[in-house]
């Protein structure tokens, strides 16, 4: 698995050959694809919101191994009411900065209104969040139903990403275990959800540890 590491190389080399040493552990785990990894250390980055260097790493990352800039902007907009909004507007720009910087093709935008409709089982499922706020209610289901409209990411690319913004933000309740049943219905199975939340680990070793003890009690 090649991945960028030079410009940590610039600054400190002991720390370049131990970031790609933590990330051949990460890509190395079985049950999801390297796509569907880049797409969550994108979603960890939004979520947290950390846009800096590794922002920049990951992006060039994603663009080596075939994301196009279409890809990466309809993963910043599916991952846009989980990290909120304000956190997704700004990776949107360092993105466009990104793309200027590195030379990322930016000619290949999707019509606005190319959306897809195949996913209405996947969307009724999450937009009940159990609130007893109407209006609440009302803009989740809207907004989490243009999210997974997202024609560009599969469904199980989706759940993924929905479940590694629940990790980011330790946000381990309801909302956590719909996104594990969600990504089990999608095809992944215990290992690769258990390998989904294992890959957070990169990101911060204690909120990995805290999703998989709740792993636990929700496959349990």
């Amino acid at each position: 698995m090649e991945l960028p590491s030079s410009p940590l190389g610039e600054v400190d080399p002991q720390f370049e050959r131990l970031a790609l040493d933590v990330g051949a552990a990460t890509f190395g785990l079985g049950g999801t694809s390297v796509r569907e990894k880049l797409l969550q250390n994108l979603t960890m980055d939004i979520c947290r919101p950390c846009l800096g260097l590794a922002f920049r790493m990951h992006v060039t990352a994603a663009t080596m191994h075939g994301l196009s800039y279409a890809d990466l902007l309809a993963a910043i907009r599916f991952v846009a009411p989980y990290s909120g909004y304000p956190a997704a507007a700004d990776a949107l720009a360092r993105l466009r900065d990104v793309a200027a910087e590195i030379g990322i093709d930016t000619s290949d935008l999707d019509d606005a209104s190319a959306l897809d409709a195949s996913a209405p089982g996947a969307v009724a499922d999450v937009v009940d969040r159990g609130t007893t706020d109407e209006w609440t209610t009302e803009f989740v289901a809207w907004q989490l139903s243009r999210a997974w409209s997202e024609h560009r990411l599969s469904i199980r690319e989706r759940a993924i990403m929905a479940l590694t913004s629940d990790v980011a933000q330790q946000a381990l309740g309801e909302s956590f275990r719909r996104h594990v049943e969600l990504a089990l219905d999608a095809g992944l199975g215990t290992a690769g959800v258990r390998d989904v939340v294992r890959f957070c680990a990169e990101h911060g070793i204690a909120r990995a540890a805290a999703a998989l003890r709740e792993l636990d009690n929700v496959v349990s």
